[in-house]
């Protein structure tokens, strides 16, 4: 699970740096947040096997975090806090009015995976705008499971990811 969980990932940040073009950008974030958001559920279902929990058949990120213990919850939250505080990323989204706490940000892109995939369907009840601002949580999750789990870092076939994400 973790390797998909760092596949999907990867796939992710492969097309975010392809969206050079104006006439790609706006499909290839779409790519983008569907493959980080399915990596981040990945990373959430992998922890919860890791802390002996049922694996829930949703794709409801705020759901799957809710679901984990919660000295895992804990943090996750308060090191995700920490790390949003200069963060580049979450920087620009806070210029826009965007709250980067983990709560908002869970509340707002709970269902990113979904709601991405079928964009052309349209995201009812939606005056926002929508994004995916969620790769540092998902980065924290790995570290967390990866501390939980210390032998699975001699493991070659998982990736290093980028940012400064030291273990919790």
């Amino acid at each position: 699970m973790l390797r998909s969980a760092d596949a999907f990932y990867q796939t992710g940040q492969l097309a975010l740096k392809c969206a050079v073009r104006e006439d790609e950008k706006f499909h290839l974030a779409l790519v983008y947040g569907v493959n980080g958001a399915f990596a981040i559920e990945l990373y959430l279902k992998c922890l919860l096997a890791v802390e002996g929990s049922q694996l829930p058949a949703t794709h409801n990120l705020k759901d799957l975090f809710a679901q984990l213990n919660r000295e895992s919850r804990d943090k996750i939250r308060r090191r995700h806090d920490e790390l949003a505080k200069s963060n580049s990323v979450l920087s620009d989204f806070r210029k826009r009015g965007i709250k980067t706490d983990l709560n908002s940000l869970l509340e707002d892109g709970q269902d990113i995976f979904r709601q991405f995939r079928y964009l052309f369907e349209g995201i009812p009840n939606r005056i926002q705008p929508v994004g995916f601002a969620l790769d540092l949580f998902g980065q924290i999750i790995r570290n967390r499971m990866l501390d939980l789990r210390r032998g699975w870092l001699s493991d070659e076939s998982t990736v290093s990811l980028p940012e400064s994400t030291v273990a919790l």
